[in-house]
């Protein structure tokens, strides 16, 4: 979700309460079991759970799929950070809310499509939480909602300015009465369902974009552009039709998220030396970027949100040996 949240003000209501802390959290769900051989990047799950005191930080269920527990006070639940891909995500808990700051936050449709985002925001789930989400390559995206990706760039709209209003009540009242799991995958078979492509208009950016997500800064524009027969300004176009983004900025955000995933599966001791591994030039170079798409310095976005100074400069992660890093999940 980016700026700026199309969604508006919405009379009479008043944002959700900011996440409270304790031994409940949110169990996020990766179903790659799920995604298999589908156009999806991803899908995932929101639920409420307590932690049993048995449980990991990061499990694997009995059906392949990836469990994070976090705590409701985690950086990574309170901000939605830029992303170059495409959501649909069904609420069907409590109200969320978004937006650049706590006093110009607004309500998220429960059903909604979140398109590129290059802006972090301030995300506040409500009190009672479960949700379902499906990501997108951007270039799969058009075929998927009928619109093009350029007019979604940095937009929450609702499900129904894409899809009939009719079929997104049907679906999502589909959807409510299943399990958690049943739910995510209804969603995948509706999705590809509608995805119908036209290999020849998404080639050039598919070739490009996943080429760009494999070696980040280390591909030449020009050299992309000359690949596919087309002049640089003229691959420009071409790629901002297919992503909604110019390929630089597609590149400095898919080097970004590369870069949280190293943090997140790297002892915070040795962030400093992350830099060159995660293509930068240097620290400085890191911390930079790394402030321009999250809002704040690394230390200073991973220490949990609404704790007290002397707890955040105990609790300041990376999270060690827990958090997988995926290369194959770009």
């Amino acid at each position: 979700m980016g700026s700026p949240i199309s969604t508006g003000k919405i009379r009479g209501h008043s944002p959700p309460p900011m996440s409270d802390r304790g031994d409940v959290g949110i169990l996020y769900t990766e179903h790659v079991d799920l995604r298999g051989a589908t156009p999806l990047a991803s899908l995932w799950s929101y639920a409420l759970r307590a932690r049993d005191a048995e449980r990991t930080s990061v499990t694997q269920n009995r059906h392949g799929a990836h469990e994070f527990w976090l705590e409701r006070s985690d950086p990574l639940l309170n901000t939605i950070l830029p992303g170059t891909h495409v959501s649909v995500v069904i609420n069907f808990g409590d109200a969320w809310a978004a937006g650049r700051s706590l006093m110009t936050s607004a309500l998220v449709p429960r059903a909604c499509v979140i398109g590129p985002i290059t802006q972090p925001r301030i995300l506040r789930l409500g009190k009672s939480v479960r949700a379902i989400g499906a990501v997108v390559s951007p270039v799969f995206a058009r075929a998927m909602l009928g619109v093009p990706v350029s007019e979604l760039v940095d937009q929450v709209i609702p499900l129904e300015d894409v899809w009939t209003p009719a079929s997104v009540r049907t679906w999502s009242d589909l959807l409510a009465g299943l399990e958690l799991r049943e739910s995510v995958a209804a969603m995948r078979d509706a999705i590809i369902r509608r995805v119908r492509l036209d290999e020849s208009a998404v080639d050039a950016a598919k070739s490009a974009t996943a080429l760009i997500t494999l070696r980040g800064e280390n591909v030449s524009i020009e050299r992309l552009a000359r690949t596919v027969g087309l002049s640089h300004r003229q691959f420009g176009r071409r790629f901002i039709a297919e992503t909604g983004l110019a390929p630089k900025l597609f590149t400095r955000i898919t080097r970004f998220n590369r870069l949280v995933r190293t943090l997140l599966s790297t002892d915070v001791s040795r962030w400093a030396s992350a830099s060159l591994s995660a293509g930068f030039y240097d620290q400085a170079h890191m911390i930079n970027e790394f402030r321009m798409f999250a809002g704040s310095a690394p230390t200073a976005f991973f220490k949990p949100h609404g704790e007290s100074p002397g707890d955040v400069a105990i609790r300041v992660r990376g999270r060690p040996s827990e958090w997988r890093q995926d290369a194959n999940d770009e």
